[in-house]
């Protein structure tokens, strides 16, 4: 009897003694991201232009990743006369070099075409998250190269601008992945920008070298993704 007793009290200690069962292991954070950056489409990186950007990330280990993007560069029509004043000095050169008078003003239309590629490294530095998420510090890497195409119908001409900026960045932001998948990623920074501008006449001779402009290149930007 005794020993049936002590047996029964051996068994509900053991019992009250399992092992509580284990929480169930929190998703690896995504190695991939796609993603766009929807205020392109308002306003490209060129005067008188909008971006179409299409940009891939890949983590490379819990605190860094590297990325690229292609944008397609078209004619900026809704906001046509923000890329006219950036385009100001060229066109008025252009004209006179042409041999019209310069003009204050007179119909000009305005196509633009063009590229933009750019690489970049990030190191997420936010101890609590790890890559892709959290604030991030890196160097980022910029080209773009467009044609704008201007003609005068009033005065029966046309020319080329050509620009081309080569960008060099150093870019901080912060990343969420929202849910499972949904990517917003926000950014702002400083670099060096060598801009080379050219006018060129409806045969294709050069008429003038444009002055480069200032050296500082200030960035912010919004991409929006999806993580997977």
């Amino acid at each position: 009897m005794l020993l049936a007793a002590a047996g029964l009290l051996a068994a509900t200690s053991a019992a009250g003694q399992a092992p509580a069962p284990a929480e169930p292991a929190k998703p690896a954070p995504p190695k991939n991201l796609l993603k766009i950056a929807p205020l392109g489409w308002v306003h490209g990186q060129l005067p008188f232009s909008t971006e179409s950007r299409i940009s891939y990330e890949r983590v490379l280990g819990g605190r860094s990743s590297v990325g690229g993007s292609y944008s397609y560069l078209g004619t900026n029509y809704p906001f046509s006369f923000i890329g006219s004043f950036a385009l100001s000095a060229a066109i008025s050169s252009a004209v006179t070099l042409s041999g019209h008078p310069a003009v204050v003003w007179t119909d000009a239309k305005v196509r633009t075409t063009g590229s933009r590629y750019q690489l970049q490294y990030r190191y997420y530095f936010t101890r609590k998250q790890h890559a892709p998420e959290g604030f991030y510090l890196g160097p980022n890497f910029s080209y773009a190269s467009a044609d704008y195409r201007v003609s005068f119908p009033d005065f029966n001409t046309s020319f080329t601008i050509t620009q081309k900026n080569t960008n060099y960045n150093l870019l901080v932001g912060y990343q969420n992945v929202l849910g499972r998948h949904f990517v917003l990623d926000v950014f702002t920074g400083l670099g060096h920008r060598d801009k080379d501008t050219k006018v060129y006449d409806q045969n294709g001779g050069l008429l003038t070298t444009m002055p480069k402009g200032t050296a500082l290149k200030l960035s912010s930007g919004l991409n929006l993704g999806w993580a997977f």
